[in-house]
């Protein structure tokens, strides 16, 4: 089973995102801010989590950051979503730590491609 936690400061298109990824096997949760999405994090084991870039507060970059800075989390595989495909903050991403990026407005069969990719057994 593959617990997915989608982290997007906009709830509608976190919820949008989870109901396109519901599939046998997986399961999501939503966080609507950075500081949410540590909560979370703290309390639950996720497979992935598909993490906003562009957030007030505490940008997804700076949620990354924390990530990889934590032992039980370092290793967690993070997809970023932007909303600009510059080359600048693609690289940015994964400098930080990101294991993947897509971009939006989001291609749901790409999406959907990765998630599968990254959530899969093994």
């Amino acid at each position: 089973m593959a617990h997915i936690l989608i982290v997007d400061d906009d709830a509608a298109i976190a919820q949008l995102i989870g109901e396109v990824l519901i599939a046998p096997g997986r399961t999501f949760v939503t966080a609507s801010s950075g500081a949410e999405a540590l909560e979370k994090i703290g309390t639950a084991r996720f497979d992935l989590v598909i993490l906003d870039r562009n957030m007030p507060s505490m940008g997804g970059l700076e949620v990354l950051r924390t990530l990889r800075s934590r032992p039980a989390t370092a290793k967690l595989k993070i997809l970023i979503c932007t909303a600009a495909e510059m080359l600048a903050e693609v690289d940015e991403a994964f400098a930080a730590g990101a294991t993947d990026y897509i971009v939006k407005p989001l291609d749901f069969a790409k999406l959907n491609a990765k998630v599968a990719h990254h959530t899969r057994p093994g």
